[in-house]
Formats: structure tokens, C-alpha cells, sequence
């Protein structure tokens, strides 16, 4: 069955849209360097603030040791334990182990 050539052009149209929007994007590696960049520096960010709020100053010691971790899951960890912990002594004895 062939269609009009004017409903064919709608059709084809249609069809582009709806296959561009099926398709997922490419990451480049570079892209994604980026991206893991963000994310770590958003979770140093964070553990800072939380000890800011909870111990009103945060020693440049501690935000330099904290900005040097390049591992999401120790950031992570950290996150979890500036909530918590009991006071900035502990955190400094966490980030020494």
C-alpha cells in the first residue's frame, strides 16, 4: 500500500522524530570524566557543609585531606559519618585511618 505523497512526508517526519528520540545518547570518555569529576566534587561539598552545620568550623586540614579523595564510596562513607559522628576529633581520627 503506498501512501499519498503528502501523508508520506508527514509519515517520514513523524518517524525521524520518534526514532531520534528512541535513541540513546553516547557518552564520550571525556564526557564521562567529567561527570565522575562532578559527582565527587558535589560529595566533598557535601561532607563539608554537613560538618560546617554540625561543628560550626571545619579546620583547613580537614577540607584539604577531604578534597583530595578521589573515592566515591569512602565520600560516601564520610557523608554518612560527618552525620553522625559525635564530634570533629572523631571525623579527624576517621580520616586518618
Amino acid at each position: 500500500m503506498k501512501l499519498p505523497e503528502e501523508l508520506e512526508k508527514i509519515f517520514q517526519a513523524e518517524l525521524t522524530i520518534y526514532e531520534e528520540a528512541r535513541q540513546v545518547k553516547y557518552v564520550t570518555s571525556i564526557e564521562r570524566f567529567g561527570i565522575q569529576k562532578g559527582i565527587l566534587q558535589d560529595r566533598r561539598e557535601a561532607v563539608i557543609e554537613i560538618l560546617e552545620v554540625r561543628f560550626d568550623r571545619v579546620t583547613e586540614d580537614i577540607i584539604v585531606q577531604i578534597n583530595a579523595i578521589e573515592d566515591i564510596a569512602l565520600l560516601k562513607m564520610l557523608h554518612r559519618q560527618a552525620i553522625a559522628i559525635p564530634s570533629l576529633s572523631d571525623f579527624e581520627q576517621l580520616l586518618s585511618q
